[in-house]
């Protein structure tokens, strides 16, 4: 993974660049008085997107429609 080390104020007058090198790979360091602060890393990919299923049959949870209890007084 390349590495880049950038003040924090350079980093935040150009956030868009810095967050399109991430994305590229690239692991930025921020700075302040030459001592590390923060590391910026890209996400890791873990495959496919988390996705729910198909529903379950919904007779399995009975008549979903009708009224539960009379009219409330």
């Amino acid at each position: 993974m390349k590495e880049l080390t950038m003040p924090i104020g350079k980093a935040r007058s150009n956030l868009c660049g810095v967050v399109k090198k991430v994305q590229s790979g690239v692991r930025v360091t921020l700075t302040s008085h030459g001592r590390p602060q923060a590391v910026i890393v890209p996400v890791e990919n873990k495959g496919k997107p988390w996705r729910v299923g198909k529903p379950d049959d919904p007779s399995r949870y009975g008549d979903l429609q009708s009224p539960v209890m009379e009219d409330w007084k």
